[in-house]
């Protein structure tokens, strides 16, 4: 036994010795997690799943996945998500297509052709970017996106033709690895939590409610008075909600899940660009799928899916053309689309960069020639291109790139000028941060203990030990950049989300160092093995550690009731933003007097938080029914929702003094603002006409009459007034007409702050000889900064108005 074997059983027995220690320490009974009854159905689904796969592959003699995707198909439609599991498909299958054209494009050389796996990231990353750009304006349908998805396929229809191929042979091939019987089965799960409902924190405050805005909507305000965040970095949101616009919220999340298990297979790729086996490779992606920390991505609309993806895909994609034997072009601009999209999907995609410069370097004969010099020159632009989009949009709406991070630097007058930040978590990597992490995970994550997996004690540090030799470079330059990262990231905040590409890339490692061909000692390969095992055992016990959000339940599974009912008694606030939808026609602003979980609301939501400063403040401020009332209306409110919990006792009180109770999903309820509070504020001068002050008449015009004005289709009086865009006001006419009945008109023309005509509302009403009030409700809309206010005929005869009001 040689000394580097005697150091790796050592470092196993002292991960062995800490793994016992913590656990003992535990309070098992405390861990909700680790309780039979939310194992059980896990259990139930990963013991079915295998009994499947295993008795379907051995009848039909294919794969054991090619089974696991007919089992997949099965659920999708039993659960009638069979439509969004098809969408998904389509929204790879084009990827796939439209990256491989995209790569291929600038050479023909057959060593040129990209990985399937890349590709569709690579075309993912450009929907992406594409979807970035169309939310800002009004053009997002689902007809588009399907266009948009169909265009790739129809022109590139042998790469589809290729792809099938592809999937025909290996589907055909046989598995013979219990292996890949546990990966489908973990896999299975995955599927299976990405059909329940959305029940997130995040995933509703905003990864699920952009989709859902964009749909509604056809765009997204990037409005930081509204939202604090609505100007950081969106990719992972914009590829949800291709998922969204044609599949609703099951689509967005099973486009989630999706990144999940791409990156499990950019674990195997690794692994072999690494040296690894095959059953190496598998061992890591059973490991990654294993990890409480992946279940909690797969759970809920978190974007580190998507940015872990493209980070470790961009990475591979380096590391690929800087290889001796030669650089690919399409892996230099695969590298650089690929870590743009990182970027544009997340800004501590920062943090990873440096790693892959200092390997760049070291790399430095691989491209000191002039010519490769040129490609990755190039290469850096299309990079800064695809990453730069979302922070040059937020510099143009904020002068800060990074808004609301930094503002002492950029200072930004949007945003108090400090630097934002999340005080609830530490900072800094220390010598038992991989026990702390482990153990006291609730320390570095929304979770209890156990959420980090069990690879890092035990395996991790006799994985470096295995690599540190000559001969190993590719390893080393994993291991380099993964743990770079994660340092880097924990100088900024600990916190586990953040560092979920460096987790990625360490199992890569750890599988690629437990599967080198060299190890030919057999005793120290079966204790690795076993090694392994205990710590796949260890993260399936503790699979759910890392997220409250990730039950599986078979009634809001099997049916819509079922799902109705589910989310009444779990999460009550997304019944009431459905009541809200059905209610608020026009869409006016929603104040959520909750936690802010309005995702699927048609309209804007006001919540006084971080989240809109204005708002909070003024809610904040407001000690009276009166005051509190006003807060409401200039934000824009009609409609609130009111958690029984929320705010002090006496805020809610003056909540409840002005609004009426529509409706109540204890402990939510819908409430809408008393009609007295709304349009309480005039804002024309002289609107019964007692003076021709603020009114505009043109030359010539002596319609005036002691008990008003006399106006027709040709002779208009007008006002023009500041609005907010957003605000709802009401306009209202008394008018009479003596002579003979006619029609009459109330009109708001909406004006930019150029003076530029936005758009009009518009009603036409019966005038008659008793003297009677008409009125209609409006709503500023985007980019208003003027009103119009007319009063007006609809025909030549005489209309007389004794009364015009606009108010707010």
């Amino acid at each position: 036994m040689t000394f580097r074997w005697t150091a790796v059983l050592v470092l196993l027995l002292a991960g062995i010795v800490a793994t016992v220690t913590g656990l003992q320490q535990l309070s098992w009974h405390s861990i909700a997690a680790l309780r039979w009854d939310a194992l059980r159905p896990y259990a139930v689904v990963l013991a079915g799943g295998m009994l499947f796969v295993e008795v379907g592959s051995r009848w039909l003699s294919i794969h054991r996945i090619a089974v696991g995707a007919i089992a997949a198909a099965a659920i999708a439609l039993a659960t009638g998500t069979a439509g969004a599991s098809l969408v998904v498909a389509w929204i790879a299958l084009s990827s796939y297509v439209l990256g491989s054209t995209v790569l291929t494009v600038w050479t023909k050389h057959p060593d040129n052709k990209p990985s399937a796996l890349i590709a569709m990231l690579v075309g993912a990353v450009i929907y992406g970017s594409l979807i970035g750009l169309a939310a800002h304006r009004p053009v997002n349908y689902p007809g588009v996106y399907a266009f948009a998805l169909a265009l790739p396929v129809a022109l590139g229809w042998r790469h589809v033709c290729a792809a099938l191929m592809s999937m025909r042979t290996f589907a055909r091939s046989k598995s013979t690895s219990w292996l890949d019987l546990l990966i489908v089965g973990v896999a299975l799960l995955h599927f299976v939590v990405g059909l329940m409902p959305e029940t997130g924190h995040d995933a509703l405050a905003s990864h699920l409610f952009i989709p859902a805005h964009l749909a509604a909507r056809h765009a997204w305000g990037f409005d930081v008075s509204l939202y604090a965040w609505a100007v950081m970095p969106m990719m992972g949101d914009w590829l949800f909600s291709l998922g969204y616009m044609l599949a609703g919220e099951e689509g967005a999340r099973l486009v989630n899940v999706g990144f999940v298990l791409a990156t499990c297979f950019l674990v195997r790729e690794l692994v072999l660009w690494a040296g690894g086996s095959r059953a190496g490779a598998k061992w890591g992606a059973l490991l990654l799928l294993t990890t409480p920390l992946t279940l909690l991505e797969s759970s809920s609309l978190y974007i580190e899916s998507v940015w872990a993806a493209f980070a470790v895909a961009g990475s591979l994609s380096l590391f690929r053309a800087l290889q001796r034997d030669g650089q690919r072009a399409a892996d230099i601009r695969s590298a650089a689309i690929l870590l743009g999209g990182a970027l544009a999907a997340k800004a501590i995609t920062l943090a990873i960069l440096p790693g892959l410069l200092i390997v760049f370097l070291l790399r430095f004969r691989a491209w000191t020639s002039k010519a490769s010099a040129g490609r990755f020159a190039r290469a850096l632009g299309l990079f800064a291109m695809v990453g730069c989009i979302p922070y040059f949009a937020a510099w143009v709406i904020t002068r800060n790139p990074l808004f609301p991070y930094f503002n002492e630097i950029f200072r930004s007058k949007l945003w108090p000028l400090s630097n934002f930040q999340d005080s609830r978590w530490t900072k800094g990597f220390k010598w038992d941060t991989l026990y702390q992490a482990t153990f006291h995970t609730e320390t570095f994550l929304e979770s209890w203990p156990g959420a980090s997996g069990f690879q890092w004690l035990l395996l991790l540090l006799p994985a470096v030990v295995l690599v540190a030799r000559k001969g190993k470079q590719r390893a080393l330059a994993i291991l380099f950049v993964g743990a770079a990262s994660a340092v880097i990231t924990f100088q900024s905040i600990a916190y586990l989300r953040y560092i979920f590409p460096a987790f990625v890339l360490m199992v890569a490692l750890i599988a690629a160092a437990f599967s080198q061909s060299e190890i030919a000692w057999p005793t120290g390969r079966r204790v690795l093995w076993i090694a392994g095992a205990f710590v796949v055992l260890l993260n399936l016990l503790f699979l759910k550690s890392g997220t409250h959000y990730a039950d599986i339940l078979a009634q809001p599974l099997l049916s819509q009731t079922g799902r109705e009912a589910f989310l009444r008694e779990r999460l009550p606030i997304r019944s009431a933003v459905d009541v809200v939808n059905k209610l608020n026609l026009d869409d006016s602003r929603v104040a959520v007097f909750s936690s802010p979980l309005g995702a699927g609301l048609h309209a804007d939501a006001l919540y006084p938080s971080w989240y809109n400063p204005n708002f909070e403040r003024a809610v904040t401020a407001a000690d009276s029914a009166d005051s509190m009332a006003k807060a409401l209306v200039l934000a824009g409110g009609d409609y609130l929702i009111l958690d029984s919990s929320w705010g002090t006792s006496a805020q809610r009180k003056l909540i409840e003094e002005v609004s009426d109770p529509v409706t109540a999903f204890s402990p939510i309820a819908v409430r809408r603002v008393k009609d007295q509070y709304r349009f309480a504020q005039e804002l024309l001068r002289n609107p019964e006409f007692a003076t021709d002050d603020g009114w505009y008449l043109p030359p010539g015009m002596s319609s005036r009459r002691a008990d008003g004005i006399s106006v027709n289709v040709t002779a208009v009086a007008t006002q023009q007034v500041p609005v907010v865009a957003g605000r709802r006001y009401k306009n209202s006419a008394r008018s009479v007409c003596e002579t003979q009945p006619t029609q009459g008109r109330l009109q708001v023309n909406w004006m930019d702050a150029k003076g530029r005509f936005i758009g009009t509302n518009i009603q036409v009403f019966e005038c008659v000889a008793q003297a009677t009030t008409y009125s209609m409700e409006v709503r500023a809309p985007r980019k208003a900064a003027t009103a119009v206010i007319y009063a007006s005929g609809q025909t030549d005869i005489p209309v007389t108005f004794s009364e015009v009001s606009f108010k707010q």
